[in-house]
């Protein structure tokens, strides 16, 4: 009897999976996930028990997960088998002795939708790794390295080698970093080779990156494509920099840019050195046409560019003023 009944169950379920085509359960599916995109442990753990439920279902979750966050263990190589379809991938922080052995092996599965990488919080860019990575995936646009403890300007010389199609690049350095990274003139030619192979660039963020106006100017003048820069602590710029980068790239449509320069014992916004914002900047921002988004914190603002900015309407649909001065 109990042969029979875990029979009739099996086949039950089997039934009851078949009736439905493929489409309609993966609907059903991102109903109960809400968002498989950015998956939370309780929305894992109904995608492990969908799973389990039948062959037709485990095929069907396979395809809905689109982001992998991998903790470090030495079993976990074989889960790229079974998550072919990702498009985001990210590796856990601190955990990984050897991310280039790890990123040699990740290579050889057809990860073939794959678009974004998170490599932050390692202690040098894995180069052997990236290098055998791109070679077999090609088809990464977004790359993430933050809080790196050693990137050095041939890590840029090596992004702009390995991965010539990026849309989207993240460089955040330590908060430490100048203590780290004294000189800012071995980083000028990294950025000039970034700028030239990154034909593609459309979204750049820097933050405390060792950059000076010439490399910045570099970057808006050859990347043709560039809409959207986020410079945060980027302390070597100035506001001159910033004014003559901009006119360079008049189709840009968001700008976020944060002067916070602090002294060693500043508490308050008032010990926070503030740029003073120019008439030359106020000219080149309100160039900025399909400027949808500006986001512009600790500087000294006058009434005559938010005036000018009205003036011209700008299209913004995002205005954030944080720890300015007026």
């Amino acid at each position: 009897m109990k042969r029979k009944r875990s029979s009739s169950t099996k086949s039950s379920q089997q039934a009851v999976s078949s009736d439905l085509p493929n489409e309609c359960w993966e609907l059903i599916f991102r109903f109960i996930l809400k968002d498989e995109n950015n998956l939370d442990y309780y929305s894992l753990y109904i995608l492990n028990s969908l799973s389990l439920v039948s062959k037709q279902f485990l095929s069907i979750t396979n395809t809905l997960r689109l982001s992998l966050s991998v903790p470090f263990s030495r079993g976990m190589i074989p889960i790229f088998k079974r998550f072919t379809d990702i498009t985001s991938l990210k590796f856990d922080p601190f955990l990984y002795p050897d991310l280039d052995k790890i990123l040699c092996k990740v290579s050889r599965f057809p990860l073939k939708k794959l678009t974004s990488l998170d490599i932050s919080y390692q202690c040098t860019i894995p180069a052997n790794g990236l290098r055998v990575f791109s070679q077999n995936i090609r088809t990464l646009t977004s790359l993430t390295c933050s809080d790196i403890d050693d990137f050095n300007t041939t890590d840029l010389f090596l992004i702009a080698e390995c991965f010539p199609l990026l849309e989207e690049l993240n460089l955040i350095f330590p908060s430490d970093w100048k203590s780290i990274y004294k000189n800012y003139n071995n980083y000028c030619d990294g950025i000039e080779a970034l700028s030239l192979a990154l034909v593609k660039l459309r979204k750049v963020k820097l933050c405390r990156f060792p950059m000076s106006d010439k490399s910045l100017f570099y970057l808006f003048n050859s990347c043709k494509l560039l809409e959207d820069v986020t410079l945060f602590e980027c302390d070597q710029i100035t506001i001159a920099g910033i004014a003559s980068a901009i006119r360079e790239r008049p189709t840009l449509k968001s700008l976020s840019f944060c002067n916070r320069t602090y002294s060693e014992n500043s508490i308050s916004n008032d010990d926070i050195s503030h740029f003073k914002v120019t008439s030359d900047f106020i000219d080149s921002l309100v160039s900025l046409k399909g400027l949808t988004s500006l986001s512009l914190r600790s500087l000294d603002i006058s009434d005559e560019m938010l005036y000018s900015i009205a003036r011209e309407g700008l299209p913004l649909t995002r205005l954030a003023l944080r720890y300015c001065l007026d």
